[in-house]
């Protein structure tokens, strides 16, 4: 059994989760109906600081860091797939008492969210995915070779990580035109967070997952939100999400990249209020 610890930040310390697997870190903020976000390969829970400072009025907003990044557990762990992330969120509803929550994923989150979605479809309310892989084939080549052993090392070596951060600079703008400054920052700052093993363990995992098959058992509601210019993660993804989820809403950004939420985020907080008051189908308990 999984023990919480909730440390007041006014102590200058924050929330965990401690679990025979490994500590979760998370931040919470807002009040009102939950909902649980969930963070993409290399980042943290920041990645939804722009939706927190806007809807912390209306929604209170979960956002845990995976196994391997960001503050949680990543020195006790030797596994750090998607199939583990799944395993995961269940677990922190559990110590936070969540019984049954809508649950948005960006990227390599997102394919976690709709994984939670088909194994405990009923700790899932509702499900978005903002620029995730459906089919891990869909993952740029570049972050193909990140799931290899020796590229990983090669990218993480040396103190204050020259060769990614070399890397992060050429291709930001391409990442995210409107802000790749931010794409950079906060991938930067977040590579504190993770490891070689998490590095490449987890977008390995991702490229060799494919839920295509299994998506048309998701029955509750369901949104997919793709960026047209995205580079990481093929748009197309959403043409997958429109025929294995024919009853989901579709929402396509073209200016947009893999970031939805920082480069359109008009776009973006208009689908993400949208999500939130889809109807769950009658019959079906609210919380």
């Amino acid at each position: 059994m999984a023990c919480l610890t909730h440390v007041s930040s006014r102590e200058g310390r924050v929330p965990n989760i401690t679990t025979p697997q490994g500590s979760v870190h998370y931040e919470v903020m807002g009040s009102g109906p939950p909902v649980i976000l969930i963070h993409g390969w290399t980042q943290a829970w920041n990645t939804w600081r722009s939706t927190f400072e806007t809807f912390r009025g209306q929604y209170r907003m979960y956002a845990p860091d995976l196994w391997g990044f960001g503050e949680s557990e990543k020195d006790r762990r030797e596994s750090f797939e998607v199939d583990d992330f799944i395993e995961l969120i269940p677990q922190f509803m559990d110590e936070l008492g969540l019984m049954r929550v809508p649950i948005m994923g960006h990227s390599m989150g997102g394919t976690t969210a709709l994984g939670v979605a088909l194994k405990y479809p009923e700790r899932v309310k509702k499900v978005a995915v903002v620029g995730s892989p459906l089919d891990g084939r869909s993952l740029s080549f570049l972050l193909k070779l990140a799931g290899i052993r020796q590229v990983a090392t090669l990218l993480l070596m040396g103190e204050n990580q020259p060769l990614l951060r070399t890397f992060l600079k050429l291709w930001s703008p391409f990442v995210s035109r409107p802000k790749p400054d931010l794409f950079y920052n906060m991938t930067v700052n977040n590579a504190a967070g993770f490891t070689v093993e998490s590095f490449f363990n987890s977008i390995a995992s991702l490229r060799r997952t494919n839920l295509t098959p299994y998506l048309h058992q998701i029955t509750m509601p369901a949104m997919g939100i793709y960026g047209g210019r995205d580079v990481i993660v093929n748009p197309n993804q959403i043409e997958l999400f429109r025929r294995h989820i024919p009853h989901g809403v579709d929402v396509f950004v073209p200016e947009a990249g893999h970031f939805v939420m920082w480069d359109a985020p008009e776009a973006f907080n208009r689908a993400f209020r949208q999500f939130m008051e889809m109807e769950v189908p009658e019959g079906e308990p609210a919380v």
